[in-house]
């Protein structure tokens, strides 16, 4: 059950982009192109899984019993570029070359998101009341949140129809206000999901 309250605390009631605003600029990249929103949103759900199940750890078990827990940050943000370019490299071994250009570009826009590297970093604040099926469940879930807000974004930004917005108001502050109204309803609902498993 702690594995299931983690998941969902972490996906809705913790969503790393709308309630604790962590990872917003690739938010506002996937609104630009909405059919590409899963794709992209699946490839940080993934990342920032790996991240925290990598994460955790490196903490528990590397970091802290050698003292040096204050390197967490330096260390996630290799660990983590590391693997995201792994997982890349792997996926695109049997692409043309145009397709694997493209994939290594999104591993490097996916490694330096801040969402990727904030799972970790959130997990090491808890690492020491922490589980590992609790730090399981907060990595995929916290991937999950991601992925619900860019696709959400992604569609809900797509349906405004411009010409109806002020001229001042069209681009960035349109799509401001609508995360800003996203993370109003998602901090609303704050503490719904994570009872469900109690």
């Amino acid at each position: 059950m702690t594995f299931f309250n983690a998941l969902f605390s972490a996906a809705l009631d913790q969503n790393l982009v709308f309630c604790q605003l962590v990872g917003m600029v690739v938010v506002f990249l996937a609104a630009e192109r909405p059919q590409d929103a899963f794709r992209l949103g699946g490839a940080l759900w993934i990342a920032c899984a790996a991240a925290g199940i990598i994460g955790w750890p490196v903490y528990t078990y590397v970091l802290e019993p050698w003292g040096v827990s204050y390197m967490a940050s330096v260390v996630y943000l290799m660990v983590s570029c590391a693997v995201i370019f792994i997982i890349g490299a792997v996926a695109a071994l049997r692409c043309p070359a145009e397709r694997r250009a493209s994939v290594l570009r999104t591993c490097a826009l996916l490694a330096v998101s801040a969402a990727v590297l904030a799972v970790p970093l959130s997990m090491a604040a808890s690492a020491d009341v922490a589980t590992f099926d609790v730090a399981l469940g907060s990595a995929i879930g916290s991937g999950m949140g991601v992925f619900i807000a860019v696709v959400a974004f992604a569609f809900i930004h797509d349906r405004i129809d411009e010409r109806l917005v002020p001229g001042v108001l069209r681009g960035v502050p349109i799509s401001l206000i609508t995360a800003a109204l996203m993370a109003l309803a998602f901090t609303g609902v704050a503490g719904i999901a994570g009872g469900l498993f109690v």
